[in-house]
């Protein structure tokens, strides 16, 4: 993705696809949540919501499978590894895409369970 590009998707708010797990196999992510789905299809499952520096872009994962609490790292449903850095708390780019994953994946409701993480 071309700097235009990126400029052009951060004026119109857009949400694209993410690469492979061969192409990004790791992820750092800071200002970082965990938020479990209480209500709808995906109730009971874990993603991590947060901020990717590396890719400029708000972040929401699959479902969370392992955590290493020394490393601070989580592996999710897609084999990605996510490295978690810093305090939990929130961020606008991360939460603007939970609310429109949430909305397209009929996720109606979330607890913050990012405690259990830090």
């Amino acid at each position: 993705m071309d700097l235009k590009d990126m400029e052009l998707r951060a004026i119109f708010g857009g949400i694209w696809g993410t690469p492979g797990i061969t192409e990004q196999p790791c992820i750092t992510l800071v200002r970082w949540r965990v938020l479990e789905v209480t209500e709808g299809p995906l109730a009971g499952e874990r993603h991590l919501v947060g901020y990717n520096e590396a890719g400029w872009e708000g972040r929401v994962s699959t479902a969370i499978m392992s955590f290493d609490a020394t490393t601070k790292e989580c592996v999710t449903k897609s084999g990605r590894v996510y490295k978690l850095v810093g305090p939990a708390c929130h961020d606008a780019d991360g939460d603007y895409v939970w609310r429109r994953w949430a909305k397209a994946n009929l996720a109606t409701d979330e607890i913050d369970v990012s405690a259990e993480f830090s």
